[in-house]
C-alpha cells in the first residue's frame, strides 16, 4: 500500500466541463468569423447607402433661395472680367463662403452653365462625398475586421434640414464635405503627405469664417498626434495659415476691411443667447432631436464603460487607460462640434431654419457615425432606427416661427416661385414682377434712373440717379438675390439691408427684425448717396433727414471708408486700404441720420 504522504487529492473542478463548454463555442465563433473573412461587403453598405439616400433625398428637394443668388451675381462678375465684387466700381465682398464663391467661378469657366444650378450640383456631388468620407473614417476607426452598424447617420438622414440644405445654393455642402474630410484624413493618419493635410485643415475660414474654430480644433489634435518635432510643427501650421492668411491679405488691401461685408452687418462677434436658444429650439424640437441625441449619449457611454473595465467573476477591476489616440480622435469633432454650436446659439442664429447648426451637429455625430457590432449597439440602432421612422414620416418644421423671425426657406421658395424645384435664376429674376418692369423702364430712359422699392413689388420711387455715377441704373431692393438678378451686372444692385452695402453695414443696429436684417438703411441715406443735391424728393422722404445725411456722408471716417471701396485700385491704395483695415472694421455710426451728423460732423 502506498504511504500516507503519497496520497494526493484530487482537484475540485465543478466548473470545469461549463468553461471548457465556453472556449470551445467561443473558438468555434472565431473560426467562423475567420472562415467568413472581414465584413468587406457589409460595411460598403453601412459607407454608401448613407451618402446614396441623402443624394437622392437632396435631389428632391433641390432649390436656390435669395441668398444664394447673392453668390450667383458676384460669380457672374468674376466671370465678366469685373473682380470678386457685388457692382461694378463697389469693392464689397457679399460672398460669406470664400471658397464656394470661387468653386462655382471655376466650374462656371469651365461649363458656362447658370451658376444657380452649379450650385444645385456641386452642393449634391460635395454633401454625398462628404457622407462617403464621414462613413469611411468609422471604418477606419473601428478597424477593418469590425462589423459597423448605422448609428448617427440615423439622427441626420431623416431631418428634412439636411434634405434642404444639401443644395439651397449655399456653402453648406461644400463645409460637410470639408468636415467630414478632416475628420477622414485624422483617422486615415497618412504620414507621407503631411504638407497637404495641413493645407485642407486649414481652410475652414475659408469654407465659412465660423468653421476657423474647427480647423484651430483639429490642427491642434493634429499636432499631438503627429508628436512631430518643433521645427516639423511650425513648417506645418505655417503650411495650414499659407491660404487663409494670403487671401486674408489680399481682403484687407482689395475690400479694405478684415471680414466679409456681411459678417459686418451682422455683428458676428456680438452675442444674443436668447435669440439664439430659440433659433435651437426651432430645430431640435420639431424632429425631437433629443431622444436620439440622448440614445448615443447613454450608447456612448456605455461603450466608454466598457472598454475601460474588465469584468470578472463576481467583481468588475479597472482596467488600463483607454488609447491615446481614439480619445483625440473622438475630441476633435466633439470638442470643435460643441464650439460651433455654442458660436451659433451666441451670436443669435439665423432666420433659415436649422441651416446654422447643421455643421455642429454633423460634427458631433462623426465618432458615432457607425459603430462595431455587439448587443448594446444593435439595441440603441433599433431605437434610433425607430425614431428616423416617424421624424421621416411625420415630423417637419413649421413654415414660420418666432413671430416671422425664423423660415423653412425652402417650402417658403416654393411657394413664392409656384415651383417646386425653383432652381434657375430665370425663374427667380420673374418673380419681382413690378420692380422688373421698373427697372426696364428706367433702362429706356434717356437718363441714367434711381429706382428705389418701398414695399415689395408694389409701386416705387424713381428719382435721377446722381451725375458722378457712371451706370445705367441702379435700384435698391430687400431682396438682394433676386435685385442682382433683375438689375444688370453693369447695374448698380444696392442692398436696402447692408449685407452688400459698405456704408450700412458700418452703421449701429438699429432693428430688431430676424438676424442679418437688423441694419436696414433709411431712405435718406439711399437719396443722400445716389442723388444730386437739389433733386426734388417724393412725398414720404423726409428733405431733412437728406440733408443731414448729406452732411454726414462728408464728415469724420465716412469719406475715408467711402473712398476705400469706390477709388480705383492701385499700389497706392491697396497698401492704404490694409493698414487701415482694422479701424474700418471696427468703426460704426448711427443709423438716424440726425445722429449720425451729430456724432461725426464737429459743431462750428
Amino acid at each position: 500500500m502506498p504511504h500516507v504522504s503519497d496520497q494526493r487529492p484530487a482537484p475540485r473542478t465543478p466548473y470545469a466541463p461549463r468553461v471548457v463548454a465556453q472556449r470551445t463555442a467561443a473558438s468555434a465563433v472565431s473560426a467562423a468569423r475567420a472562415a467568413a473573412g472581414p465584413p468587406r461587403l457589409w460595411n460598403a453598405l453601412v459607407v454608401a447607402v448613407p451618402a446614396a439616400a441623402v443624394l437622392v433625398l437632396g435631389y428632391r428637394h433641390r432649390w436656390v433661395g435669395d441668398d444664394a443668388l447673392i453668390y450667383t451675381r458676384a460669380v457672374r462678375q468674376i466671370l465678366a472680367g469685373n473682380g470678386p465684387v457685388f457692382n461694378i466700381g463697389e469693392r464689397a465682398e457679399a460672398s460669406t463662403g470664400t471658397l464656394w464663391q470661387w468653386l462655382l467661378a471655376l466650374c462656371g469657366f469651365v461649363t458656362g452653365a447658370d451658376p444657380a444650378v452649379l450650385s444645385v450640383a456641386l452642393g449634391l456631388l460635395t454633401t454625398a462625398v462628404g457622407w462617403l468620407l464621414a462613413g469611411d473614417a468609422a471604418r477606419r476607426l473601428h478597424g477593418r475586421t469590425a462589423r459597423l452598424v448605422p448609428a448617427g447617420v440615423l439622427v441626420l438622414l431623416p431631418v428634412c434640414a439636411v434634405w434642404d440644405y444639401a443644395t439651397s445654393g449655399l456653402e453648406t455642402g461644400l463645409a460637410t464635405c470639408w468636415l467630414a474630410g478632416c475628420w477622414w484624413l485624422l483617422a486615415r493618419d497618412e504620414r507621407r503627405q503631411l504638407p497637404l493635410t495641413a493645407v485642407v485643415l486649414g481652410l475652414g475660414p475659408l469654407v465659412r469664417p465660423d468653421l476657423g474654430l474647427v480647423s484651430a480644433v483639429f490642427l491642434a489634435v493634429w499636432f499631438v498626434l503627429l508628436r512631430a518635432r518643433r521645427r516639423t510643427t511650425v513648417g506645418l501650421a505655417a503650411a495650414a495659415c499659407v491660404l487663409p492668411g494670403a487671401y486674408e491679405v489680399f481682403r484687407a488691401g482689395y475690400y479694405g476691411v478684415l471680414v466679409p461685408l456681411p459678417g459686418i452687418t451682422k455683428e458676428a462677434s456680438g452675442a444674443n443667447w436668447g435669440r439664439g436658444l430659440l433659433y435651437a429650439a426651432n430645430f431640435a424640437l420639431p424632429y425631437r432631436l433629443w431622444v436620439p441625441l440622448l440614445v448615443l449619449a447613454v450608447l456612448g457611454s456605455f461603450l466608454v464603460v466598457r472598454r475601460t473595465t474588465r469584468v470578472a467573476v463576481g467583481s468588475v477591476r479597472p482596467a488600463a487607460r483607454l488609447p491615446r489616440r481614439p480619445v483625440l480622435l473622438v475630441a476633435a469633432p466633439m470638442v470643435s462640434g460643441v464650439l460651433s454650436l455654442l458660436y451659433v446659439v451666441r451670436v443669435g442664429g439665423d432666420f433659415m431654419h436649422g441651416r446654422m447648426l447643421l455643421p455642429g451637429l454633423f460634427l458631433l455625430l462623426l465618432p458615432v457615425w457607425a459603430l462595431p457590432r455587439g448587443r448594446a449597439v444593435v439595441a440603441g440602432g433599433t431605437v434610433l432606427a425607430l425614431w428616423a421612422v416617424c421624424c421621416l414620416l411625420l415630423w417637419r418644421p413649421p413654415v414660420v416661427s418666432g413671430s416671422g423671425e425664423i423660415w423653412d426657406t425652402h417650402v417658403g421658395y416654393q411657394q413664392a416661385t409656384r415651383d417646386p424645384y425653383p432652381i434657375n435664376q430665370r425663374l427667380h429674376g420673374e418673380r419681382p414682377t413690378v420692380y422688373r418692369a421698373e427697372i426696364a423702364r428706367a433702362l429706356r430712359a434717356k437718363s441714367p434712373r434711381l429706382v428705389l422699392e418701398t414695399t415689395y413689388n408694389r409701386p416705387h420711387l424713381t428719382l435721377p440717379l446722381a451725375r458722378d455715377r457712371q451706370v445705367p441704373v441702379a435700384g435698391a431692393m430687400g431682396f438682394l438675390g433676386h435685385n442682382g438678378i433683375v438689375v444688370p451686372l453693369e447695374g448698380l444692385a444696392v442692398d436696402p439691408l447692408s449685407l452688400a452695402h459698405p456704408l450700412g453695414a458700418h452703421m449701429e443696429r438699429s432693428a430688431t427684425a430676424r438676424a442679418g436684417h437688423e441694419k436696414p438703411v433709411a431712405l435718406a441715406w439711399l437719396v443722400a448717396d445716389l442723388t444730386d443735391p437739389g433733386t426734388p424728393l417724393p412725398p414720404g422722404v423726409d428733405p431733412r433727414a437728406v440733408a443731414a445725411a448729406r452732411h454726414a456722408l462728408t464728415c469724420g471716417p465716412l469719406p475715408e471708408l467711402l473712398d476705400s471701396v469706390r477709388q480705383p485700385m492701385g499700389p497706392a491704395r491697396f497698401w492704404h486700404n490694409l493698414t487701415g483695415s482694422w479701424q474700418r472694421t471696427a468703426f460704426r455710426f448711427p443709423a438716424e441720420p440726425r445722429a449720425a451728423e451729430a456724432a461725426l460732423c464737429p459743431r462750428n
